[in-house]
C-alpha cells in the first residue's frame, strides 16, 4: 500500500479487499459474531416469554434480514441461517464497517463533511469500543474476536491521531506489518525503540513516529479536504438491484459460470443444476452457506464458499 494514495483510492482498495482476508490471521469477519450475538439475544427473549408469544415479534425484527434473503421463512430461525446478513444489516454492523475503514485506511466515509469527521470518528471509536467491552462479545470464546480486534485497531488510530493514549500490541503489529514478537523486543530493555504505556501498550506517539517510518504504512488523512465529485450519481432504482454472493477471492457468481450450459451450485457431492441464472441465484440465496462452481486462474472448476453478499445492478 502507497501512502500517497487518495482517500478516494484508499476507500476503493477497502470496498477490493474486505473478501480477501480468508486465510489471513488478521481476518476480520466480524459479521458471524454480531450474528451470534443476535441469535443469543434471541433466544433468550423466546425461553423468557415463550415460543408462541416470540414468534410474531422476533419475525418482525428480522424483517430487513428477510428483506435481503427474498425468500419465504416461517420462522425466525429460518431467517437467521443467512448469518452474513443477520450480522450487517444492522447499525452496529455499519459501525464495525466503518471503525475497520478508518481503523486500517486513515480515512472516514466520503459523505461525512472535513469540518464533522473529528466528532464523528470520536464518537465512531467510543460506540465500537463500548459494544467490543460488552460481557457478551468478551464471552464469544474465540481466540481472535474480530469484534475486539476493530475496536482496538480504530481506538489505536484514534489514539495516534490524538496524540494521546496507547496502541494496543496486537494492532501495532497489522499497522507496521511486523510480528508482536518483534514488537515486544522494541519495548524491552534500556535501548527500546519503542516507549510502553501503563496499559501495555505503546505510547501513541512512540507508535506514530516509529510507524511513519515503515513501508507502507497510511498515515492518517481524514482531515484533508477532498475535491468535489464532478457529478452525483443518478437515484439507483431498488428494483433494479439484487443481491449476488461472493467468495473469499473477491469473485461473484456472475451470469457467465455456465458450464455445459448449467450452473452448478452447493456442496460437494450435493450440487444442483440450473438452466437459468436467476434459478441458480434464487437457490443459493435459499442457501444457509452459498457455494457454487466456477473456474479458477488455471480454467479447472471448482467449488467456492460465499462468505458476503454483494448488491450489484440486475442488469
Amino acid at each position: 500500500m502507497d501512502n500517497l494514495m487518495t482517500a478516494e483510492e484508499r476507500r476503493d482498495a477497502w470496498m477490493e479487499n474486505q473478501f480477501q482476508h480468508g486465510d489471513d490471521p488478521h481476518y476480520w469477519d466480524y459479521a458471524q459474531w454480531i450474528a451470534e450475538l443476535l441469535q443469543r439475544a434471541l433466544d433468550l427473549v423466546e425461553d423468557l416469554v415463550g415460543e408462541r408469544h416470540a414468534a410474531g415479534p422476533l419475525m418482525q425484527l428480522l424483517a430487513p434480514v428477510a428483506a435481503i434473503e427474498g425468500t419465504r421463512k416461517d420462522s425466525w430461525r429460518e431467517v437467521m441461517e443467512d448469518v452474513f446478513s443477520a450480522g450487517t444489516v444492522w447499525p452496529i454492523g455499519e459501525d464495525f464497517n466503518h471503525a475497520l475503514l478508518y481503523g486500517l485506511y486513515g480515512v472516514t466515509p466520503a459523505r461525512i463533511a472535513v469540518q464533522d469527521r473529528a466528532g464523528w470518528i470520536a464518537d465512531l471509536v467510543s460506540r465500537v469500543t463500548e459494544f467490543a467491552a460488552h460481557p457478551e462479545v468478551q464471552a464469544l470464546g474465540v481466540e481472535r474476536n474480530p469484534i475486539e480486534m476493530i475496536a482496538n485497531l480504530a481506538a489505536s488510530r484514534h489514539a495516534m491521531d490524538r496524540g494521546q493514549g496507547e496502541v494496543d500490541i496486537h494492532s501495532m503489529s497489522i499497522l507496521g506489518a511486523v510480528s508482536e514478537g518483534r514488537l515486544r523486543n522494541l519495548l524491552a530493555g534500556e535501548g527500546a525503540q519503542l516507549e510502553r504505556g501503563p496499559n501495555g501498550g505503546v505510547v501513541a506517539l512512540s507508535a506514530l513516529t516509529w510507524l511513519q517510518k515503515r513501508k507502507g504504512f497510511l498515515a492518517s488523512i481524514w482531515y484533508e479536504a477532498e475535491p468535489e465529485p464532478e457529478a452525483r450519481p443518478e437515484p439507483v432504482d431498488p428494483g433494479s438491484m439484487i443481491f449476488v454472493p461472493v467468495a473469499r477471492d473477491g469473485s461473484m457468481f456472475t451470469p457467465d459460470l455456465q458450464r455445459a450450459g448449467q450452473y452448478q451450485i452447493g456442496a460437494r457431492g450435493d450440487e444442483q443444476y440450473f438452466d437459468t441464472y436467476e434459478q441458480a441465484l434464487e437457490a443459493l440465496n435459499a442457501m444457509p452457506v452459498p457455494r457454487w462452481r466456477r473456474p479458477n486462474a488455471q480454467g479447472n472448476w471448482g467449488i467456492v464458499t460465499g462468505v458476503a453478499w454483494q448488491r450489484v445492478k440486475r442488469a
